[in-house]
């Protein structure tokens, strides 16, 4: 009977560890995001700053890189074309990528997204219009064999682009 208690007792001071432990990780996790602002064409996207390290913003201002050995982040605005459109340029997108390799797409009123895999590479595409005539886009590609670590974190970052 002692001996039982002692175990529960051992056992819920473990759980307890075990439950802070996990907290802290997570807090951990959260906090290993900051956040890229584009004044120019007033964007933002929160990144995982462990994995991916700043280039600095582009001399005219448009957008940044973020890189590391397995993967690079591109975050840019661009100006439309008189004769552009979101839909010519999801086109573009497919067509570049090579359809073949698409694994998902979609087309909507106010952006669009394409995403696959080309040459063990893992690629990710998102592309918003924005009133006054300009896109903002967020595209990643990283190694598959990291696919677990970067699709968690393309999660988040998907949430607050914006």
């Amino acid at each position: 009977m002692v001996r039982r208690r002692i175990y529960f007792m051992t056992m819920r001071k473990f759980l307890i560890l075990f439950s802070i432990f996990i907290f802290s990780v997570a807090a951990n996790a959260q906090a290993n995001y900051k956040t890229y602002s584009n004044a120019r064409y007033g964007y933002s996207i929160s990144y995982p700053a462990d994995l991916l390290k700043a280039q600095g913003e582009a001399a005219n201002s448009d957008g940044q890189v973020f890189a590391s050995d397995d993967a690079e982040m591109r975050v840019f605005g661009t100006n439309m074309l008189s004769n552009g459109s979101l839909a010519k340029e999801y086109n573009a997108v497919v067509k570049e990528q090579g359809a073949e390799n698409v694994t998902y797409k979609t087309l909507k009123k106010n952006f669009f997204v394409v995403s696959g895999a080309k040459d063990g590479r893992i690629y990710y595409q998102k592309t918003m219009a924005r009133q006054g005539g300009s896109f903002v886009t967020f595209m990643i590609e990283y190694d598959e064999s990291k696919r677990g670590v970067y699709d968690k974190a393309i999660e988040r970052m998907v949430k607050s682009f914006k």
